[in-house]
């Protein structure tokens, strides 16, 4: 089951000296985290653009995906898996 966020709110993220996520903070929780899998989306040139780079994660208490919003340096929740 997935739970997906509509508001994709703000997290914390912690990376290392590569830029890849190392440790996330959301809700008073805090945790080591692992990359699975990495991919960078760039549409919606039309519009206001999208800039973001995807990561699914894995960590003890959860699966899920985090973006990197390239346009502002914010990170966020979109996805959580059960």
């Amino acid at each position: 089951m997935t739970r997906l966020y509509r508001g994709h709110p703000e997290i914390e993220v912690e990376v290392d000296e590569g830029g890849r996520p190392r440790r996330l903070r959301w809700l008073g929780r805090s945790e080591p985290i692992e990359v699975c899998n990495r991919w960078r989306v760039s549409e919606a040139w039309w519009r206001e653009p999208i800039e973001r780079e995807y990561y699914k994660v894995v960590g003890p208490r959860w699966l899920a995906l985090i973006y990197l919003d390239r346009r502002t340096g914010s990170w966020h929740l979109e996805r959580l898996y059960d």
